[in-house]
């Protein structure tokens, strides 16, 4: 077995297969843009396997091979734009003017929120009235939220204070998202700056 290993790594054959790989993740990365330029142009309900075809320039049959239904195709955009978070929340981390220091991690998170770009805001609002019919389509988002969530707690300031900066930022966020009411500057700014001094206290 151990020679059968050492043979495949001295092969082009990973090369190959990663090449392979790659390919494929880039055509799926072009479905899920297909089909959120459907949503964005059109709205949820017209998003169907025929229009992300069309859109993409793809076959039906090429569809298939990646998304097998709608539910798998609302699921991939779903997991692409926590993905998308996800690193943006990673670009905050590392760009955070004090690393090291408690609630590095939670100041990355109100910065990374801050940053949804209005495109996946409005993506949001559109996938929203599918998934409150069919909420295990975010099964995705609440593996990563228990995560997120472990980070805040353990990030070195208060839990209970972490947790009420997330609760706050993520009002925020849900609240612009669905234009429930946003706040006028110069408060909005000034509810942020509140929030990162929160999070830049520590005991």
């Amino acid at each position: 077995m151990c020679y059968f290993l050492t043979a495949l790594r001295t092969t082009s054959v990973p090369m190959i297969g990663t090449k392979k790989s790659k390919a494929r993740s880039a055509t799926r990365h072009a479905l899920l843009q297909a089909a959120s330029q459907v949503v964005l142009d059109k709205s949820v309900e017209a998003l169907t396997l025929d229009a992300v075809a069309q859109q993409a320039g793809v076959s039906k049959g090429g569809l298939l091979y990646h998304f097998p239904n709608k539910d798998a195709l609302i699921a991939g955009l779903i997991e692409q734009l926590v993905l998308d978070f996800e690193t943006i929340l990673q670009e905050e981390f590392d760009r955070d003017a004090d690393p090291g220091t408690p609630g590095q991690w939670v100041r990355a998170y109100v910065r990374a929120t801050l940053r949804s770009h209005q495109q996946s805001l409005a993506l949001v609002a559109s996938l929203s009235t599918v998934v409150a019919t069919n909420p295990e389509l975010l099964q995705p988002v609440q593996a990563y939220e228990q995560r997120w969530r472990q980070k805040l707690e353990t990030s070195g300031i208060d839990p209970v204070r972490a947790t009420i900066i997330q609760l706050a930022i993520d009002g925020l966020w849900f609240a612009e998202t669905f234009r429930l009411g946003t706040l006028d500057e110069p408060l909005r700014t000034q509810v942020v700056d509140a929030l990162l001094a929160m999070a830049q206290e520590h005991d």
